[in-house]
């Protein structure tokens, strides 16, 4: 779980953002605003170590007892092509995004934000390693929301880093606003 990989990962979702002109930014320092977010990074790490992601097996419904409003999982599937399924999705998400449980995202997601979405959970399985995210709500009618994410790659059933956990909060942000009011907050948006 290399830190470096994180943070080039991160440059390269946040150079890609700027070009396609995308209201997103990954924050790879993982300077979380929300308190559950600094939890389910400490719980992320409680089942992991230095060598070896947690599994998707390890964090049960019981270990996330308190989180699972606003935690998602999303799985990555190959088959001559690259799709995301969403195994789990609280009711945070959902009341944001619509319930996509056991749909892929290209089923879901509307088509001008799928490269977004599928840009930050590749990004994630590149890094290896727990990210932040910031990011206009562009889904069910919600561009007026903005949201904190915490994502993490996840061992599948066998052991090959295929999954995302997903924690968000959205609230009722601009992103205007968070471009000219967070920069000291959000290294990539200095840079931006």
């Amino acid at each position: 779980m290399c830190t470096t990989a994180a943070f080039e990962a991160g440059e390269r979702f946040n150079i890609r953002a700027r070009l396609e002109g995308w209201p997103s930014v990954c924050d790879a320092s993982l300077a979380f605003q929300r308190m559950e977010f600094r939890l389910l990074l400490a719980t992320w790490h409680d089942f992991g170590d230095e060598d070896h992601l947690p599994s998707r097996r390890a964090l049960t419904p019981h270990k996330l007892k308190s989180l699972l409003r606003n935690i998602a999982i999303y799985e990555k599937v190959t088959n001559g092509k690259v799709r995301y399924r969403v195994r789990v999705m609280g009711s945070a998400f959902a009341d944001i995004m619509g319930d996509m449980t056991g749909r892929f995202l290209d089923e879901a997601v509307p088509k001008e934000h799928l490269p977004r979405w599928h840009a930050a959970l590749d990004t994630v399985l590149e890094a290896g390693a727990p990210l932040r995210f910031v990011s206009r709500a562009d889904t069910a009618c919600k561009s007026h929301l903005s949201g904190e994410y915490f994502q993490a790659p996840l061992l599948d059933d066998d052991g090959i880093p295929t999954m995302v956990l997903a924690g968000g909060h959205f609230a009722a942000r601009k992103w205007s606003d968070i471009t000219e009011l967070e920069p000291e907050k959000i290294p990539a948006l200095a840079a931006a």
